[in-house]
């Protein structure tokens, strides 16, 4: 084997390697390497063989990759690295293995992602769910690296905000533990709150309450938590989560009057959206069922127009003006 591979083309052999470390074949890949294949070598798109191990979370081939040097910061086209992809995977034991070889911890690809983010972010990983507790350990083992917890990409997004939004709550825990910007705002300004309030993730939303999120804060378009956690919703989710967030931001004193930009209220777009329970919650709470947007429509006139019947007859039930 070794005199096949040792007249083999030197880009060969690296393609051979890449795609060795991508199966996780280290007999493959350790053959390869005593024919001297080019342990640096780069597919068309930028890809060194570990970042594919490191993807895979096959650790030892990682070990004997960085045993013959291969350069644990080199970058991908889209400006990936190893320790990126390594978090993508969910693979703690690489990311730790990478980190100890002096991986680049606050690394970003061209759109501005670090490998914290990534991990505070990633969910499915070829459509199926995966462990999430090893998200929370490869964030931990992230900030112990001196990872920049409130890093932004391009967008404004903070791995805080990617990790509310998704519903990570041990992510979040670790995140704020580590002194993560609460109340940072991406570029159109919504913030971490607002991302887990709309998305229905009352637990998040309890946690970020407790670190002091501003529960009145205003994105660019006059929404808030409140405004979005009463419009979230759809067939995609258990609609009783919008009531815990709801009444958490309640809790926290959330003003249950105020409109974004063209005038809407959280009543309006709980009764828009026939979040008859949520509905309930604000009036409860105070909500002005009477209130008008922009365009002189009530929370009464968009629920019927919706043909939300049950939420019509509760606002009726309060007083709400038919004219």
């Amino acid at each position: 084997m070794a005199c096949v591979l040792a007249g083999t083309p030197a880009n060969a052999q690296g393609d051979d390697l890449i795609k060795a470390a991508a199966k996780g074949d280290l007999p493959r890949v350790k053959a390869l390497l005593d024919a001297k294949a080019d342990v640096n070598a780069k597919m068309s798109n930028g890809y060194t063989a570990l970042m594919t191990a490191s993807f895979g979370g096959y650790q030892e081939v990682v070990r004997v990759l960085l045993d013959a040097k291969a350069d644990v910061n080199a970058k991908a086209g889209d400006g990936v690295t190893a320790l990126i992809r390594a978090t993508l995977g969910g693979h703690q034991d690489v990311v730790r293995a990478l980190l100890d070889a002096k991986a680049d911890v606050n690394a970003k690809t061209g759109d501005g992602v670090t490998a914290l983010m990534m991990a505070s972010t990633t969910g499915r990983l070829g459509g199926d769910f995966k462990d999430r507790s090893n998200s929370a350990e490869v964030v931990r083992a992230l900030l112990d690296a001196k990872a920049d917890v409130n890093a932004r990409t391009g967008d404004g997004d903070t791995a805080l905000m990617m990790a509310s939004q998704n519903g990570y709550q041990e992510v979040v825990r670790a995140l704020l533990d580590a002194k993560a910007d609460v109340n940072a705002k991406r570029g159109d300004g919504y913030t971490a709150l607002m991302m887990a309030s709309f998305h229905g993730y009352p637990e998040v939303v309890r946690a970020l309450l407790d670190a002091k999120a501003d529960v009145n804060a205003k994105a660019g378009d006059g929404v808030t938590a409140l405004i979005m956690g009463s419009f979230g919703g759809g067939d995609y989710r258990d609609r009783s989560n919008s009531t815990k967030v709801v009444r958490a931001l309640l809790d926290a004193k959330a003003d249950v009057n105020a409109k974004r930009g063209d005038g809407d209220t959280a009543l309006m777009m709980a009764s828009q959206n026939g979040h008859q329970e949520v509905v309930r919650a604000l009036l409860d709470a105070k909500a002005d069922v009477n209130a008008k947007a922009g365009d002189g429509d009530t929370a009464l006139m968009m629920a019927s127009q919706n043909g939300h019947q049950e939420v019509v007859q509760l606002l009726k039930s309060v007083g709400a003006d038919e004219r």
